[in-house]
């Protein structure tokens, strides 16, 4: 397939407006399309609670915002938002993820051409892949009928002076007693995914005497979640969860000696700013995916013939059992971090 000329796209726009980890996990693209279109102008669509991760981005220009949780206003929302397009005039659409509601978006806001996947309704560019790609890699393949390269799979996220700042002073106080730092996770949007929270506080018990801070991550709603933790663990560990905005957790997140999390946003996060992570996997699995990826990364699970059952996670588990979690106790995953920490020591 020869590539279009891409020097004939001015005004690109970008739709994203999944949840913060599908967001982050779509920054290479981002970059590699300023890299494809480097005299484009490239706007971004998201939804108000992730428009965070583009907006000290230097390859985004312009971030539209679509307030599609609140169903009551998602019409109006829609429609302003076809109308921000249109007046635009945008050459391309790059939408990632495949609802009629972006495709509506692309076709009424009058964009010409229009890429996404395959199953994908009313695009001009149809993108096929492969199975088994993570996302990044599979988000990257919509540029196929621009360019041919290997783009940097990647992900980034960029932050301001005065949040690195306050990350910093955060990890030096962490460290003043403490030879390690670990940061961790326990929340998550759908409860299959989440590592039970008494066998969190049974790990932080069995690391409170070595030499470990551990910092607990989240956000507003998971604030009693990580109280609760810390508490029950008698340690004394950290909690920032509803504390630092989703850049402020990025920079810090960057300087702990690692994360371990559930299969949430924190991972990625983690996987954006190069902080290995250890991740617990129970519903999910790895060919969905969203795996963490980089070369010190673990996940934490266990094979059973009930896995995936879902692969967004789920309130509650389809077999009344929880094995994916229960049967990976803390006894098992202790060892793992101790070696871990001991590992950075020697090298």
């Amino acid at each position: 397939m020869k590539n279009k000329d891409t020097s004939s796209y001015k005004k690109i726009l970008i739709i994203q407006t999944a949840f913060l980890g599908d967001v982050i996990m779509s920054t290479p693209l981002v970059r590699a399309a300023r890299q494809t279109f480097p005299d484009a102008k490239i706007d971004v669509l998201t939804i108000p609670e992730t428009a965070i991760v583009f907006e000290h981005n230097p390859h985004v220009n312009e971030i539209l915002h679509f307030d599609k949780r609140q169903l009551r206003k998602k019409l109006v929302a829609f429609f302003k938002v076809v109308s921000q397009i249109r007046s635009r005039k945008y050459d391309l659409a790059i939408s990632i993820q495949s609802s009629m509601t972006s495709s509506l978006l692309m076709l009424l806001g009058g964009v010409p051409e229009r890429t996404g996947f395959a199953r994908q309704k009313l695009v001009t560019m149809p993108v096929t892949h492969k199975r088994g790609y993570h996302v990044r890699i599979r988000y990257l393949k919509l540029l196929k009928y621009f360019s041919d390269e290997e783009f940097d799979a990647q992900s980034e996220l960029f932050w301001t002076d005065q949040e690195e700042s306050k990350a910093e002073k955060l990890i030096a106080e962490c460290r003043r007693n403490h030879k390690f730092v670990l940061g961790v996770a326990p929340g998550s949007i759908r409860n299959t995914k989440q590592y039970p929270k008494h066998y969190y506080a049974e790990l932080l018990r069995l690391l409170k005497n070595d030499e470990i801070q551990v910092v607990l991550f989240g956000a507003k709603n998971e604030q009693q979640l990580c109280k609760d933790i810390s508490r029950d663990s008698a340690s004394d560990a950290m909690v920032m969860a509803g504390k630092l905005s989703v850049l402020e957790s990025a920079a810090l997140i960057e300087k702990v000696d690692l994360m371990l999390t559930n299969d949430s946003a924190p991972l990625h996060i983690a996987n954006a700013v190069k902080t290995d992570v250890y991740a617990f996997f129970g519903p999910t699995v790895r060919r969905f995916g969203c795996y963490p990826y980089r070369s010190n990364d673990r996940m934490l699970e266990i094979e059973l013939y009930c896995r995936p059952c879902s692969k967004h996670g789920t309130r509650k588990c389809p077999e009344s059992h929880f094995r994916c979690m229960l049967e990976n106790p803390p006894h098992k995953i202790y060892p793992q971090i101790k070696a871990y920490f001991k590992d950075i020591t020697t090298k």
